[in-house]
């Protein structure tokens, strides 16, 4: 007798095996059984002839940071197959302290206007708060680094004195012991910018005692991408923590040969010893905050002192003449014409346009259409997105091939309606899964099926130490996706973000159906994952 029964299904356990036939039975949200389970019975049972089974997608670079507190059922994961989530990343989320106008300018993608309360002490406190709120995903947190250090020196732009060291040591010790996965880090962000290497390794070392893992948005992936994969690796080397590289894709405008140049410092890292996983989502475009294209001198400090700055002339006049001279690392790649407006609560007609379309129908400099988008959000300003290019196609595809390489979404847990249905980070956030397999696996054959299950489940699972989930093995959690794969399509767009995939016909969350023929099934079993390696 079991409390589900997937039967019939070919299983992809996320190891990498073939396919094989067989029957999932789970009792008390685990897995009890995989194998020739005929004349078994459950209380529930999912028809899974001629179907994969799966373990439950792990979205391990999510900025989910508050949104599973606003609406917890977590639409645009589910509906992909993701399961688990891992929040906190690029130095970016929540952080412990009384200073709310600088802890809300750590979060991606927070908004005033939700009224959500921020009072949370310690990481253990915003934990709980997780948990309490049954979202429909497991979630799992970095503590970032942005955000511990917003909590000792607030948005301070200098190095941090021994005592700042030694509070966000603590910090960090905290997040911890609490059940953290480890520290992130966002280096070509405000705070994190300011922080320097010898920094970066003493909070590492506190991390290294738990055995967590760093990853890290390093300083730059275009003229100093080696430099910065360089000070990455070292950190790790000095601290002896796991190494996450986020989104390591070079910009389009790295210097030519870099790229082969960082590959064989990461495999010689390596082969000396380091654990080192790298990641990107599977597009050649990517989400970032629309302050991020003005000088950071511009958006340093609280919200009040950004809108502020903003209404000054002269302050935009600085904003025209830093935009004409295109040395920001959004504006090398394309300019204004290629950056789309892809969330705004003030202007959501504008969705979908480029800043120079806008700045023609508002016959304004591209400058003060940025101030101007910026203002009119208010104290919301930090969730205007755009989207930029993030990679060639010719070097992603040099990363998709990599057996190190995890797919993750660089997205936000959303949903098409209720309060956060204006929020959409980027079309990954509804179908990085369904792109990698229609797309990776079926139309270009890039990799085999089985590869691209392991690089969503097991190889993320690995990366941040979720060691009983993302396998399908007895004693694991009971998190099971099954889907039909010639039916997988992505059917998000970069005008049309918001649209969950085809082909994803049930998902399991620790042993209950959350998501069954394309709909939420109401059953949220989703909790924070403690990790304790």
């Amino acid at each position: 007798m079991f409390d589900l029964l997937v039967r019939g299904g070919y299983v992809v356990d996320g190891t990498g095996a073939l396919p094989r036939r067989a029957d999932v039975g789970v009792m008390d949200g685990r897995i009890a059984q995989i194998g020739d389970l005929t004349g078994g019975v459950a209380a529930t049972t999912i028809g899974a002839a001629g179907l994969v089974v799966t373990p439950g997608f792990i979205d391990f670079h999510q900025h989910a940071d508050v949104t599973p507190l606003i609406d917890g059922r977590c639409v645009s994961a589910l509906s992909q197959g993701v399961t688990s989530i891992v929040v906190g990343n690029c130095g970016h989320g929540v952080s412990p302290g009384s200073d709310r106008p600088s802890r809300s300018a750590a979060i991606i993608g927070f908004r005033e206007s939700w009224g959500l309360d921020l009072g949370w002490p310690t990481y253990a406190s915003y934990f709980r708060a997780l948990d309490a709120a049954r979202p429909g995903v497991n979630i799992a947190a970095f503590a970032g680094h942005g955000a511990v250090r917003v909590a000792v020196m607030s948005l301070a732009q200098q190095s941090a004195s021994m005592a700042e060291l030694d509070r966000m040591a603590a910090l960090v010790d905290e997040a911890m012991s609490a059940g953290a996965v480890g520290l992130s880090s966002g280096l070509e962000y405000s705070p994190g910018m300011y922080a320097d290497q010898a920094e970066l390794t003493l909070l590492c070392r506190v991390v290294a005692r738990y055995g967590g893992a760093y990853a890290t948005h390093i300083r730059g992936r275009g003229d100093s991408f080696v430099a910065a994969v360089e000070e990455a690796i070292a950190i790790a080397e000095a601290s002896g923590v796991r190494l996450i590289l986020s989104h390591i894709a070079p910009r389009p405008y790295a210097p030519t040969g870099t790229f082969p140049l960082v590959q064989a410092k990461i495999e010689k890292a390596r082969a000396d010893g380091l654990h080192i996983t790298i990641d990107t989502f599977p597009d050649e475009w990517g989400p970032s905050p629309l302050a991020s294209v003005l000088p950071s001198w511009i958006t340093a400090g609280t919200g009040d002192d950004v809108l502020r700055r903003l209404r000054q002339p002269d302050i935009v006049a600085a904003a025209r003449a830093a935009f004409d001279g295109g040395d920001n690392f959004l504006l090398r790649v394309d300019g204004p014409s290629r950056l789309r407006l892809s969330s705004s609560a003030a202007h959501p007609e504008l969705v979908g346009q480029t800043l120079s379309d806008i700045g023609q129908a508002w016959k304004k400099h591209l400058a003060d259409v940025v101030c101007d988008l910026l203002l009119h959000e208010g104290d919301d300003f930090y969730t205007v997105l755009i989207q930029h290019r993030y990679a060639t196609r010719r070097d992603l595809d040099v990363l998709y091939e990599d057996p190190f390489c995890a797919f993750e979404s660089d997205g936000i847990v959303t949903a098409p309606d209720g309060p956060l249905s204006n929020l959409v980070m980027n079309r990954s956030t509804y179908g990085y899964t369904a792109r990698v397999l229609s797309e990776l696996v079926y139309e270009r054959q890039l990799i085999s099926l089985e590869e691209g299950i392991r690089r969503m489940t097991s190889l993320p699972a690995a990366a941040v130490g979720t060691d009983d989930r993302g396998l399908l093995r007895k004693g694991a959690a009971a998190d099971i996706v099954v889907l039909d794969p010639p039916r997988v399509r992505d059917r998000s767009s970069d005008l049309q973000p918001a649209a969950s995939p085809t082909g994803i016909a049930a998902v399991v969350v620790n042993g209950r159906v959350a998501y069954s023929d394309g709909l939420l099934t109401g059953d949220r079993a989703g909790r924070f994952l403690e990790v304790r390696v």
